[in-house]
């Protein structure tokens, strides 16, 4: 039941990856900028040097295109 509450929505999902990705904040993985904006649910652009990146990207769930709700339910079975 804890599981379910915390892991209920794809935002609460992406947030977990940014964490577990950027425990200290985001760190652009091209530049090492820090500011960033929000450009899609997955999407992150880099202030400094405008490249994107994605909370997924070098997770197992990179290619996916399935929920992560669904991967996050089976990974907790």
């Amino acid at each position: 039941m804890e599981f379910e509450k915390e892991f209920s929505t794809e935002e609460q999902c992406r947030a977990y990856l940014f964490g577990l990705k950027w425990p200290e904040g985001f760190v652009c993985p091209y530049c090492g900028g820090e500011k960033h904006w929000q450009t899609g649910e997955m999407k992150i652009k880099c202030q400094s040097c405008r490249r994107n990146t994605s909370v997924i990207a070098g997770t197992i769930f990179q290619d996916t295109h399935k929920p992560l709700t669904l991967w996050f339910r089976a990974i907790g079975t």
